[in-house]
């Protein structure tokens, strides 16, 4: 497969605290306490009480009332991508910093990375949604064409209101990425520590298109709550991983993917600048 990827998710804070693809993509300021650390120098934490695998796996979500749209929601992701329509809905314009200081740790579900500053940002209908976090699946929660990705980062922003837009970025081999060499050398540290890792001079702009072509459907979080009315932008653009990258992301995890959802009465978009 030769197209890569990008999603971008927007959705309200729920009383159940800042979430997008559930725990993993809390603002850290708000995070449930049962499942990542208060703040990014916390340690890495013990593993949450739902999971992947067993009777806490996906099939379990939504037996937790507050997780029931796991089980009961009509509009869930992730979706298998096989056909879309073209429209003219408007593009998330993206204003990354090419250098960045990043906190590293581990939540339970991913490795999480929080920006230090407040300088990174994507505009949706021009109303700015500033980065609060990014962290990775493997492999891919979407499929194209019925196919997985090795992996898929998901960016977390929020905007004024405490709304919140998740852009997701296949991850598929080729040649070797120098940003995501830095940020797989902290992550290493991390995860060898078992504790917080900050690097710095990272260049975010280098891992998203500029000017991307995207397709859109109305969605959900990918993990507990499963949250509906979540707007979903994927964009074709891949960015490429050499094996050993890749091999790095799915030693620590493997198997943190939601299975695709059904599609049902939707409809995928396509929509480019």
């Amino acid at each position: 497969m030769n197209h890569h990827y990008l999603a971008v998710a927007l959705i309200t804070i729920s009383t159940i605290g800042v979430t997008a693809c559930a725990n993993n993509y809390q603002n850290s300021n708000t995070t449930s306490a049962k499942s990542m650390p208060t703040s990014a120098s916390s340690a890495v934490i013990a593993s949450p009480s739902w999971s992947y695998t067993g009777n806490t796996g996906p099939e379990y979500w939504g037996d937790n009332e507050e997780a029931s749209a796991c089980k009961i929601g009509e509009q869930q992701s992730p979706i298998n991508i096989k056909n879309v329509t073209t429209t003219t809905t408007n593009v998330p314009t993206i204003d990354y910093s090419k250098s960045v200081s990043l906190n590293i740790h581990d939540n339970g579900h991913t490795v999480v990375y929080t920006p230090t500053t407040h300088n990174n940002a994507i505009t949706l209908n021009n109303e700015r949604f500033e980065l609060k976090q990014f962290h990775y699946h493997t492999p891919s929660e979407h499929q194209f064409g019925n196919q997985n990705y090795p992996a898929e980062l998901h960016f977390v922003h929020a905007n004024s209101a405490g709304n919140l837009a998740v852009v997701g970025v296949m991850l598929q081999q080729g040649k070797a990425n120098d940003v995501m060499r830095v940020l797989l050398n902290g992550t290493q540290q991390s995860a060898a520590n078992k504790t917080a890792f900050t690097t710095s001079n990272v260049d975010l702009s280098a891992l998203i298109s500029a000017m991307p072509t995207f397709y859109h459907y109305a969605g959900s979080l990918t993990t507990p709550p499963c949250s509906e009315k979540v707007q979903w932008y994927v964009s074709k653009q891949p960015l490429e991983l050499a094996g050993d990258q890749l091999a790095i992301l799915s030693h620590l995890y493997e198997g943190n993917n939601r299975p695709v959802q059904s599609q049902g009465s939707r409809v995928v978009e396509q929509i480019s600048k």
